[in-house]
């Protein structure tokens, strides 16, 4: 039986986008005049617990199916992450619309590839020969490789005109302001939650994900339009040393640094937002999250500090 079928067997692929590409490249014995018939067959079998090798093999049979190579594979991942990255492509903005952000003759809103770390700031301190050492996801999976400077840490997420919000951080030198440390949060969040979204075209995370980014997002967007950064608690730790590291990410934690379990709440998945910020002479590395989540992680910053390790 084809040997592609192992992607049926994980109930969190989104299947369909594969077997899109797969139509398309003519790949594995699927092709435009069988697809539609294919995928209703494919969504007749049996849950995946009570599937047998028949039922493989039947489904095989039927359609002529053939294997893909190793090389066919790494292809099709590689042309389903591309699309998904394609399709998502839109401004972040509270005040996003027709009317606000560039646009092209059709009407349609033009986004720009914006930076998750400052391309002539932060990228030009630690570049080497026109290059930074990144993690990419490369044709499905985490590849640590060379990147060049003005296409490293890029995503789809603001037009030009509502990119300038970052301006305050990719132009200023950090002090540490309220403004500041809000935006190296909020960029956190959307560049994490825009990767998320493109990834969500082909694995199912489910309902509770995008509700956990929606609900986030309203917190965000109401402060951005009301400019009250002080819904943003921020911990600043100072290295005193250069670091050629920069990161910009949120994520959320089941455990603190002692072991204690964080409860979440039901309504939305509470995140922390880091920043890693090399200066001249030092790097910053900050620490947010919401003023109202600080019953969970308020402790975070005090138990790092009694680590006395923070370099490691």
């Amino acid at each position: 039986m084809a040997n592609y079928f192992g992607w049926l067997e994980n109930p969190q692929i989104n299947f369909e986008r594969n077997f899109e590409v797969m139509r398309d490249f003519r790949k594995g014995g699927i092709n435009p005049s069988m697809f539609v018939d294919f995928i209703k067959a494919v969504k007749s079998l049996p849950p995946i617990n009570d599937r047998t090798d028949v039922d493989y093999a039947t489904l095989d049979k039927q359609f002529n199916l053939t294997d893909i190579s190793p090389k066919d594979a790494s292809t099709i991942i590689g042309e389903v992450m591309r699309r998904g990255i394609e399709s998502n492509k839109f401004c972040w903005h509270p005040q996003a619309s027709n009317t606000t952000c560039n646009i092209d003759s059709s009407g349609k809103i033009i986004v720009s590839a914006a930076h998750s770390i400052q391309n002539n700031g932060v990228l030009s301190k630690i570049v080497e020969n026109g290059h930074v050492m990144g993690y990419d996801m490369n044709k499905g999976e985490f590849d640590g490789k060379q990147l060049g400077k003005n296409y490293a840490s890029i995503f789809w997420g603001f037009c030009n005109n509502h990119d300038s919000i970052f301006r305050p951080i990719e132009i200023n030198p950090f002090t540490g302001t309220a403004e500041q440390n809000f935006l190296f949060a909020y960029r956190g969040f959307v560049v994490s939650s825009h990767k998320k979204i493109e990834v969500s075209s082909w694995i199912n995370f489910g309902e509770q994900s995008d509700k956990d980014i929606n609900e986030n997002r309203k917190i965000f967007d109401s402060a951005i339009l009301a400019n009250d950064y002080s819904i943003i608690e921020t911990e600043i730790f100072e290295l005193p040393a250069f670091y050629p590291i920069a990161v910009s990410s949120s994520f959320f934690l089941d455990f603190d640094f002692e072991g204690n379990a964080i409860p979440h709440s039901d309504e939305r998945m509470e995140d922390i937002y880091v920043t890693l910020l090399p200066g001249e002479k030092k790097t910053y590395f900050l620490l947010s999250y919401f003023t109202q989540d600080k019953h969970l992680y308020g402790n975070l910053g005090v138990q790092l500090k009694l680590r006395n390790n923070l370099k490691i």
